[in-house]
């Protein structure tokens, strides 16, 4: 799973979105498999806040341009 796709994307399977709870989270994978899919959701949108700000540091600020 790249980073720049869509953690709360349809498409994804459980797997997945397991895979993304555990590699950006820092979950243990059993963790991850005993959420319900209210909390899998909830953190889901976590995740994806979490790579946009990794990404946003990545970028030059518009202020030092």
């Amino acid at each position: 799973m790249e980073i720049n796709k869509d953690a709360t994307s349809k498409g994804l399977t459980t797997q997945d979105k397991n895979w993304e709870l555990m590699s950006v989270l820092g979950m243990k994978w059993s963790e991850t498999t005993n959420l319900t899919e209210e909390d899998r959701e909830f953190l889901l949108t976590k995740v994806e806040i979490v790579k946009n700000h990794i990404k946003r540091q990545g970028q030059p600020s518009e202020l030092l341009k």
